[in-house]
């Protein structure tokens, strides 16, 4: 058993996996883009972490994080700078206990019940939801005097009522939610008072007494979120390093939360991706039929098929940069028809045969022979016939050949647990690999001497 033989049918299969990794890897793209599965994961996150699905989407919903919406505001962000989700999140803070907040989180939970709504009801109702929603939005940046804001507050109440009119459970939710922003604001309105008499001021920084003033305040209606922060910031100021502020000290406190939720979501999407990159993997060999069982007897038999996939990986690697780690998409393409070329053992189906009108396959001796799935001979062709031709199964055992299939789905299995593992993995030692054998010279490869 010659060691150089060895070497070039790792080689081949290698180059192989990578081949069918750079596959499984635009598959998951595409699938990953079209699922928009990064930012669903981290929606999920900040929902967890913001307790509550109104605060939540006015978490969303604001300017500094709708700015990294994509395609034209319509696909919520898949990353979060964490410096950014400390500012808008106490910005929503400040504005907790502000009657116009408590109206947007109302209006926030009546999406839910327009949902539930008849399609040409919904149609309608969303229309008028999303205007009651600006409104919202209005209400909460007016501060230039209690009469602008009693007036933008008016204005969201009036574009729920005209909302509540298209159904009669939407007049109910509206009712509730008008109810509830009622309520809630007495509460606020006690909690303020007892924080101003128990305290003249929280800190000397105003605006993080705003921020410890409206977490106060969540106690009416986010209270985990409230003892999230609270946890987060206490003693701040005792804490505050040196030439650092408390209110500096308070962001770098909840940076590092949301920074360890990023952290464990990026864990958890690894794993996701993993499992994705698996089954896109098993989906992949299985259509083309990449066996690595197959290709390793293959290039065992076949010397002319090493040399040759061995010349295109040294080509590969002798392409990239030092500092590469995957080919470009030209030269997957590439490397993908010249696959093609080769007597690869890839695909299910080989050339078509044209069938005589009895439907069998024309011999050279004026015999003729059947196209089965149930070969009875060994003249018979192991395929299936359409419109005329016979498509001949390739690479695949007989239905009957049992030993045959269990060595078919093992090979397949290896081969869809390769494709997962990512191109740069099997580029990084497809290199590896190519530096072992250039190290030593191959005897029968070697120039003569003249």
């Amino acid at each position: 058993m010659s060691l150089q033989t060895i070497i070039q049918v790792g080689l081949g299969l290698i180059l192989a996996w990578l081949l069918l990794s750079m596959i499984v890897m635009y598959v998951q793209e595409w699938i990953v883009s079209r699922l928009s599965l990064r930012s669903t994961m981290l929606e999920m996150t900040i929902y967890n972490m913001l307790t509550e699905p109104a605060i939540a989407a006015q978490f969303y919903d604001h300017p500094l994080i709708k700015g990294l919406y994509s395609e034209q505001g319509k696909s919520k962000p898949s990353y979060i700078p964490s410096q950014q989700f400390v500012l808008a999140l106490f910005d929503i803070v400040m504005n907790a206990g502000k009657e116009s907040s408590l109206l947007q989180q109302e209006v926030y939970k009546l999406r839910g019940e327009i949902d539930r709504l008849s399609k040409d009801d919904k149609a309608r109702a969303e229309a008028q939801y999303n205007l009651a929603l600006t409104a919202a939005r209005q209400a909460l940046a007016t501060n230039i005097g209690e009469a602008a804001v009693n007036q933008a507050l008016d204005n969201v109440k009036a574009k729920m009522s005209e909302l509540a009119a298209f159904s009669p459970s939407l007049k109910t939710a509206v009712d509730q939610a008008l109810q509830n922003v009622q309520v809630n604001k007495q509460e606020v309105n006690l909690v303020l008072a007892e924080l101003q008499a128990q305290s003249a001021g929280l800190s000397e920084n105003p605006t993080l007494e705003q921020v410890r003033v409206g977490i106060a305040t969540l106690a009416v209606t986010q209270p985990q979120l409230k003892q999230a922060l609270e946890t987060l910031l206490q003693g701040v100021e005792e804490y505050a390093v040196k030439g650092e502020s408390a209110l500096s000290t308070a962001r770098v406190s909840v940076e590092k939360w949301f920074d360890d939720s990023m952290d464990r979501l990026s864990g958890w999407y690894r794993r996701k991706s993993q499992q994705l990159a698996f089954f896109i993997g098993i989906a992949v060999v299985i259509f083309l039929n990449g066996d690595t069982v197959l290709l390793a007897q293959q290039l065992w038999r076949d010397p002319g098929l090493r040399l040759s996939l061995v010349a295109q990986a040294q080509n590969l690697i002798e392409q990239q940069p030092e500092d590469a780690t995957q080919p470009t998409v030209e030269q997957i393409t590439e490397l993908q028809a010249q696959f093609s070329s080769l007597n690869v053992p890839f695909g299910w189906v080989g050339t078509p045969i044209p069938l005589d009108p009895n439907g069998r396959i024309p011999g050279m001796d004026d015999t003729s022979h059947a196209c089965t799935l149930a070969p009875a001979t060994a003249d018979d062709v192991f395929g299936f016939a359409v419109a005329g031709q016979c498509y001949p199964i390739i690479n695949a055992p007989h239905f009957n050949d049992l030993t045959g299939w269990v060595l078919k789905l093992f090979g397949l299995i290896v081969s869809g647990m390769a494709a997962a593992q990512g191109a740069p993995f099997w580029f990084d030692i497809l290199k590896r690999f190519i530096n072992i054998r250039a190290s030593g010279a191959n005897p029968s490869e070697a120039k003569p001497a003249g």
